[in-house]
């Protein structure tokens, strides 16, 4: 069975690195510390830079592998719920995430949202069921409809920011958003998975 890709292949664990290529970690580049990291044969706290904080952030990322759902390839779109999801009981400081309502894509995402009590508002937007790559591509999700769908949800109503977090493979869509927002609005990681590194601290355990 051909599996649905879920981009795994491009979290970005560089960004998160302090870049120097100081061999403190006992290899000869950050770029090879990160396909040591990958194999298993280093850990982040192998690193003297990466903060404490980021060790669990790091540790989900490179075992998302195993804990993403596996599904197929789809022919056809597979629409889930629309609407806004509350997690872990968020407040008015809380983040805005922004995805469309592919039932694979809810399932991956409420995946690696299960691994940290951090709050977060999730908002899927109606893509007719298709992932959010195949949206965009098909135009079944727009900056108007992320507009639309974000007024009529209320959320905005519900925090002190007018912050709204869309996917990397929705970065297309940013500027015309912003234009007729007024919002602020930030290009989320392509992967999932990236989402514990690309939130950092914020990242809680849920033993924490």
């Amino acid at each position: 069975m051909l599996l649905a890709d879920t981009y795994l292949d491009r979290i970005d664990f560089l960004r998160y690195l302090p870049r120097t290529d100081c061999a403190k970690c006992g290899a000869k580049a950050c770029e090879e510390f990160v396909e040591d990291l990958k194999a298993g044969r280093k850990k982040p706290a192998d690193c003297p830079d990466i903060p404490e904080s980021l060790y669990y952030p790091f540790q989900v990322s490179l075992g998302a592998d195993n804990l993403l759902p596996k599904f197929p390839c789809l022919s056809a779109p597979r629409p889930g719920p629309t609407g806004l999801v509350e997690m872990n009981n968020p407040d008015e400081d809380s983040p805005i995430l922004i995805s469309g309502n592919n039932i694979h894509t809810q399932d991956v995402l409420t995946s690696i949202l299960s691994t940290t009590k951090s709050p977060f508002f999730l908002l899927f937007v109606d893509t007719k069921g298709d992932t959010v790559d195949m949206a965009v591509i098909y135009e079944t999700l727009s900056g108007e409809q992320i507009r639309k769908e974000v007024l009529k949800s209320g959320v905005l109503e519900k925090v002190c920011h007018q912050e709204i977090i869309i996917p990397g493979l929705a970065a297309a869509l940013g500027h015309d958003l912003i234009r007729s927002t007024g919002w602020k609005v930030i290009v989320g990681p392509i992967c999932a998975a990236e989402l514990p590194l690309f939130f950092g601290d914020k990242w809680l355990t849920p033993a924490t």
